[in-house]
């Protein structure tokens, strides 16, 4: 009786797809971790900018009701019905050369080449609700996108897209 010798190519399959197993595996692995740690270095970072509560000794001034004065960069102000419609026309047209000459019928956007006094009602996100308060729109209320708004330092997307006003000395 004559024994069979072991098929070297046969051994050799089985290897690779043991070596495949623990790589599809370490894939995971890597891919589930990437995904868990990118989510907390957001929530750590999310976290860093919002103001320490114990650190702070009095209230911040509320911005709802804070006076800005829009088109005062000489840029046109580009006022929406809703924060959608906003959104849709600074995200389709991102430069002020596009949406300078961007076609604005339908899209629920006005644009005005002028001074504007308006006081803010709220913010959603990136928009910030404000009423206007001079010109022929008086009194009519709009949505304005954050880039807009005056003195963009002091102004935070992620927190809140409304301006503190400066407390009165």
């Amino acid at each position: 009786m004559s024994q069979a010798s072991p098929d070297p190519s046969a051994a050799l399959k089985s290897r690779k797809r043991g070596l495949d197993f623990v790589l599809r595996v370490l894939f995971i692995l890597a891919f589930t971790g990437g995904i868990y740690f990118s989510g907390r270095l957001g929530i750590h970072m999310a976290k860093s900018r919002i103001p320490e509560s114990q650190n702070r000794t009095e209230s911040a001034p509320s911005p709802v009701g804070a006076e800005l004065t829009l088109g005062s960069t000489g840029e046109p102000v580009y006022l929406g019905d809703s924060p959608e419609a906003l959104r849709r026309f600074f995200t389709a047209y991102s430069s002020p050369g596009e949406r300078a000459s961007a076609d604005l019928t339908g899209q629920n956007i006005r644009r005005l080449n002028a001074y504007l006094i308006a006081t803010t009602r709220r913010a959603e996100a990136d928009a910030v609700e404000v009423e206007i308060k001079s010109g022929a729109i008086a009194g009519a209320v709009y949505w304005v996108h954050h880039t807009q708004v005056p003195d963009r330092t002091a102004v935070d997307p992620v927190i809140s897209p409304v301006p503190v006003a400066e407390p009165a000395e």
